[in-house]
């Protein structure tokens, strides 16, 4: 997305603390001078350009929701704010980083219109610790921003708003419809985890979304493992879908699982564009910007025939595998020796520097007995990100990938992953 070009560097954003004055006799500090001066520009009754009161609870619970959209390493001065805009009898707060932006907004009491841009995370890490109650935020011309709790006072100097960037609009060319939130935020959750986090092949970085009539296929591969979830009946309304597929960034996709796994909205408006996407969940509003490039026929990955299927517990596997991977090494490898006549998996470590350990799991196989090396992390966080209490394993050879698949899963879900060949 295009950067709004910034003509005014911002200043370095302080906070000052109201100090009493000294007693008569006592010699004026430089330090006193300073909070004193600051002081003097606290907004009077008709400097104020801003003036809102709204719970201190609610404004906290928006603000941390705005805050995703904030960089922990702005590579722009105004990407390190957020915007606090009064209007209409709410407060808007919108976080941006040009490739993610979050609006949320909160009824309030206010008093006087208007907007303002403050230090992001030095503001949450004031308003987060004020008593339960009440809070109103004023501002004056000059940007200094007032904030009053039951219990004090505090100063912020904030910013012109119009050094703000603006969120782009979605084209009038778009396709928009309406789903379930339950059923995404599930879905993000098995496959999320499989993304690319190295930018060598940027497409990989994020996850695939196919729409169609019927459903919604969601996909993320790193090349060395591939999730993909298909949400049947997933809209709201009986609406036409057109077939299109999306790519998102999956680290902004991560920040959307997070407001949908805490919303109570029972619908999502989503609309897309060629190369946004705008979703709507309740009172927050979220642009994302979509990565170009063709991603890669997954489909074609899957092995067509398996000779070997074990099924397991899935939280007995996952504890088991905790223990052994305290002595895997930098290549995490673990070897399952998967035996049909005694049912079981038996799973060993062995590094050269830490040791070696064993662990067996009970486990329903039917066909061959089968020897193959996995990689212990992967397996790991693709168990853990399923929720059933029975797992299978699909399997052919020792060098072809191997299927794993959650047993009454709320999505057909299903995680691919690469062997790795062991020595003998």
């Amino acid at each position: 997305m295009p950067r709004k070009n910034s003509t005014q560097v911002l200043e370095k954003s302080t906070v000052t603390e109201v100090v009493p004055s000294p007693v008569e006799g006592e010699e004026l500090t430089i330090a006193d001078a300073e909070l004193s001066q600051v002081d003097s520009q606290s907004p009077s009754t008709d400097e104020v350009k801003l003036k809102f009161e709204v719970e201190v609870e609610t404004f906290n619970s928006k603000l941390s929701t705005a805050l995703l959209a904030v960089p922990n390493k702005p590579t722009h001065p105004s990407l390190g704010n957020v915007l606090v805009a009064a209007n209409d009898g709410q407060v808007k707060l919108t976080g941006f980083d040009y490739n993610l932006g979050i609006t949320v907004s909160c009824e309030a009491n206010v008093e006087h219109q208007g907007m303002v841009i403050l230090p992001a995370k030095l503001l949450q890490s004031i308003t987060s610790r004020l008593p339960v109650g009440k809070l109103t935020v004023t501002a004056n011309a000059k940007s200094i921003v007032s904030l009053f709790c039951a219990s004090g006072k505090y100063q912020i100097r904030g910013a012109n708003p119009d050094d703000f960037p603006t969120l782009p609009a979605l084209d009038a060319n778009n396709h928009s419809f309406q789903v379930k939130p339950l059923l995404l935020a599930t879905a993000l959750r098995y496959v999320l985890f499989a993304a690319a986090t190295e930018e060598t092949r940027q497409v990989l970085t994020g996850v695939h979304l196919q729409f169609d009539a019927d459903s919604i296929e969601l996909a993320a591969s790193d090349s060395h493992r591939l999730a993909f979830a298909t949400i049947a009946n997933p809209y709201v309304e009986d609406e036409t879908i057109p077939e299109f597929s999306v790519t998102i960034p999956a680290s902004k996709l991560q920040q959307l699982e997070r407001i949908l796994s805490e919303t109570t909205a029972h619908t999502i408006s989503l609309a897309f564009d060629e190369n946004k996407a705008w979703l709507t969940i309740g009172t927050t509003e979220l642009v994302m910007r979509l990565l170009a490039g063709e991603y890669a026929q997954y489909r074609q990955l899957i092995p067509q025939q398996q000779q070997t299927t074990v099924r397991f517990e899935r939280k007995q596997l996952i504890s088991l595998l905790e223990r052994l991977a305290v002595l895997t090494d930098k290549n995490y490898v673990v070897v399952a020796d998967i035996n049909q006549s005694e049912q079981s998996i038996q799973l060993t470590v062995e590094t050269a520097n830490w040791g070696s350990g064993v662990e067996v799991i009970e486990a329903l196989v039917t066909g061959q007995s089968l020897r193959i090396g996995l990689n212990i992390k992967y397996l790991l966080e693709g168990l853990k990100k399923l929720d059933t209490a029975w797992v299978e394993l699909l399997l052919d050879e020792p060098t072809t990938p191997i299927i794993i698949s959650p047993v009454e899963s709320l999505i057909p879900t299903t995680q691919v992953l690469m062997p790795i060949e062991i020595k003998h």
